[in-house]
């Protein structure tokens, strides 16, 4: 459950935000991912200081497997930079999402910009409306600092087990990063209106990736939420409840 603002005489619990174990969740989800993106982004021939550059300082694992699917199906380097630039463009708008969420500093508003993610702003976002900025605050920071964290690690340790495993795809981590679009579909399938984008999204990108180039078909797929738009956000199952269902 979410911890409330309690207030007794002078003193006050911290603002509401994550439990420890969805920290520690979300440091371990980033990690794997990072291991299972390195050695793909290596095996198109990208050298590893390459990739802790773009872990770094991309900071995008589809931005990444864009290019790295524009590369492996013959694509040239340029229109694979295009692809995960382009796929990487969500970020841009996340960023703009955060604008006057809480009182920053210049250098504090760089790093939100840098590690917005979907998680970190929806989340943000969610206990902002909740609970105020302070919150939102604090709940941003504690989900960009493990995630990025992890995902430097990640990549780190799927670089050094790349080299001792060769092809990184007979234990299946060829399988990991789908797997983690697969558990973040499932959370949208909640409400109506990201039902909507996740089926349409889902029918595009489908329907479409045997006829268009690698990366067209995952950026018209997001048009699929230009008519999820046009749907009540209500839930499918539970209530306004089970959004704090995890957090502590």
């Amino acid at each position: 459950m979410v911890r409330r603002l309690v207030t007794f005489g002078r003193r006050s619990t911290p603002a509401p935000g994550l439990g420890r174990a969805d920290i520690v969740a979300m440091f371990i989800s980033s990690s794997i991912i990072g291991i299972a993106v390195s050695p793909i982004m290596t095996d198109i021939g990208t050298s590893p200081w390459v990739v802790m550059a773009a872990a770094t300082f991309a900071w995008s694992g589809t931005g990444e497997v864009a290019f790295a699917s524009v590369i492996s199906s013959g694509g040239s380097t340029p229109s694979a930079l295009v692809a995960a630039m382009l796929v990487s463009s969500r970020f841009g708008l996340l960023a703009m999402s955060l604008k006057d969420r809480w009182p920053a500093s210049a250098i504090e508003r760089v790093g939100m910009y840098h590690y917005a993610s979907e998680v970190a702003v929806a989340n943000a976002i969610d206990f902002q409306r909740r609970f105020g900025s302070e919150s939102a605050r604090r709940v941003f920071w504690q989900l960009a600092i493990p995630m990025a964290a992890g995902w430097s690690i990640g990549s780190g340790m799927g670089l050094a087990l790349g080299n001792v495993i060769g092809d990184t795809r007979q234990i299946g981590l060829d399988v990991v990063f789908p797997a983690s679009f697969v558990g973040t579909v499932v959370n949208g399938l909640t409400r109506r209106d990201t039902s909507v984008a996740v089926a349409g999204g889902m029918f595009a990108a489908l329907g479409l990736t045997p006829y268009l180039p690698a990366g067209l078909p995952i950026l018209i797929a997001a048009l699929a939420a230009i008519p999820a738009l046009l749907v009540a956000p209500t839930r499918l199952r539970g209530s306004d409840d089970d959004t704090e269902a995890g957090l502590a």
